[in-house]
């Protein structure tokens, strides 16, 4: 079954910058974009994330949570959600994409999971 990934207009992060040791992302005002935004039972979204360090961007050689490319990560009773920010133009952005939610899939195998793109 495909599912597309969907793109949603973002202020905050901005652009993906590379740079030698893997790319930057960045706010429209060239500030490093921040800490992502947690909600949910504190030991399943520390579980998913270390499960997240999985989906390795195979042209940088970094991870979702090393490269700060998770915006987002809520988790409730039956429902999950990822929001990544890079700009679809950053090489294997869909790879990473659709890497996360297979990632979430596993580690949530009862929920309902949404892989959303900010760029």
């Amino acid at each position: 079954m495909l599912i597309p990934i969907h793109v949603l207009p973002s202020d905050d992060c901005h652009a993906c910058h590379s740079r030698p040791e893997g790319p930057a992302c960045r706010t429209l005002a060239g500030e490093r974009c921040s800490s992502p935004e947690l909600r949910g039972e504190p030991a399943v979204l520390s579980q998913v994330l270390d499960s997240l360090r999985e989906v390795v961007d195979p042209e940088r050689g970094g991870n979702l949570v090393e490269l700060r490319l998770v915006k987002s990560l809520r988790i409730g009773p039956g429902e999950a959600e990822l929001t990544v920010t890079f700009p679809p133009q950053c090489g294997s952005a869909r790879l990473m994409a659709e890497g996360a939610f297979e990632t979430l899939r596993r580690a949530l195998p009862d929920t309902d999971v949404y892989v959303l793109h900010a760029a």
